[in-house]
């Protein structure tokens, strides 16, 4: 009986190391490969200006409603061919204020608020344009970024394009490098783009065609990740142009993006288990979301079986399985340096980073598991405070999504 324990120990131990290792390196290497070997171009022309509505669904946004619209108003694209819309969700501040001081600029106001999918059911029953561009309010758009975003929409296959994500440092006026964790995470977008499509967007920069949107469920949290699968599942790509940037602050506290990260999780695990994607889409599709997604979200899960079992392994077999254990043992603590550190304000050394980020990004995905499983995330957005963030593995935490 032991011994078969020992067997079914071992099985669990090595199953969960194995899916963590096929997502976070297995996987990323595959879809370099294949972006390589059987890539399919995407047909990008920079003269291809298409009817464009900016869409962007706010929130008690008072602090960064004005600098946005100020962006967005002065972006390079013809004027005649930009609507822009700001669908006001019931904001007790002076958000519809401020919007009402830029005349070229649309004001939808919903009495009640509804969270974000019905603002952006709203939102797509009055746009005009062909192309729609979800934006949040905080982040500002490079000059071009319009123009760079649309060029692939040249390509009848194509019906979203996700552009790309930088922080801004408010403090020194300058823009922060992106992570380490970031650049892995856009280049599995740039490799997943060329095979067909990406499975990874983000709600800072997302173009949609808009005969392809299809109203949200109200209870909806993570919107464009469903827009974008309902758009695959039409048989549509759904690409990623890095040409395309936009820039956002990093959250204030490590509070905030805890909990910002937790209430994305939350609608990832939505998403992933209550909308049936992973069966309606197609197998390179599910292949991916498997891959990318659902090993994502069941991380945490993966890692407390690989310590436990290591654990319970140990007692019976010490040599066989002390260096998996104090490898665990080791990172961990790194981990929770690296919290302590940074609860402090401190600056994280750079061997910090790594386990500092993985561990509390996949804390807060076990935090969002727990709200999905008890239904507690609401579809409803707390707006976070933004300030600077010195450390490298806040800037990609923030990127994370």
């Amino acid at each position: 009986m032991k011994k078969l324990m020992r067997i079914v120990l071992s099985g669990i131990f090595w199953i969960s190391l194995i899916l963590l290792e096929w997502s976070y390196f297995g996987y990323p290497m595959l879809m370099w490969a294949w972006s390589k070997l059987a890539g399919k171009p995407i047909r990008k022309d920079h003269t291809h200006l298409p009817m464009i509505t900016l869409l962007i669904p706010a929130y008690n946004e008072a602090d960064v409603i004005g600098r946005k619209l100020h962006n967005s108003v002065a972006l390079d694209y013809p004027h005649d061919r930009l609507e822009i819309i700001v669908v006001d969700d019931g904001s007790t501040d002076r958000t519809a204020a401020i919007v009402r001081d830029f005349p070229q600029v649309r004001l939808i106001q919903q009495t009640q608020r509804g969270g974000k999918p019905a603002g952006l059911n709203r939102g797509f029953r009055e746009a005009r344009g062909e192309i729609v561009v979800l934006s949040d309010a905080s982040p500002d758009y490079e000059f071009n970024a319009l123009r760079q975003l649309v060029r692939a929409f040249a390509d009848p296959q194509v019906g979203v394009v996700v552009g790309d994500l930088l922080l801004w440092d408010a403090e020194s006026a300058v823009v922060k490098p992106a992570g380490l964790y970031w650049r892995y995470e856009a280049a599995i977008r740039r490799w997943e783009s060329k095979i067909g499509s990406t499975v990874a967007v983000h709600g800072n920069m997302f173009a949609i065609r808009r005969d392809l949107y299809r109203p949200l469920p109200l209870d909806q949290v993570n919107d464009e990740f469903s827009i974008a699968m309902n758009v695959i599942a039409q048989g549509y790509r759904v690409v990623y142009e890095p040409e395309a940037v936009s820039y956002d602050d990093a959250s204030a506290t490590m509070r905030d993006e805890f909990q910002r990260r937790a209430r994305i999780n939350a609608g990832r695990y939505q998403a992933l288990f209550n909308t049936g994607y992973l069966l309606k889409l197609d197998s390179q599709t599910r292949f991916q979301l498997f891959s990318h997604k659902l090993l994502r979200a069941v991380t945490p899960v993966l890692m407390i079986l690989t310590l436990i079992t290591n654990l319970i392994l140990f007692l019976s077999a010490p040599i066989r399985w002390i260096v998996p254990l104090i490898g665990q043992i080791g990172f961990y603590a790194a981990a929770a340096f690296g919290w302590q550190r940074r609860s402090q304000g401190a600056k994280l050394p750079k061997y910090l980073n790594v386990p500092f980020f993985f561990v509390s990004s996949n804390l807060a995905a076990l935090v969002g598991l727990w709200r999905w499983i008890t239904g507690k995330q609401r579809p409803t957005w707390q707006k976070r405070a933004a300030q600077t963030i010195d450390s490298e593995v806040e800037t990609e935490a923030t990127l994370s999504q």
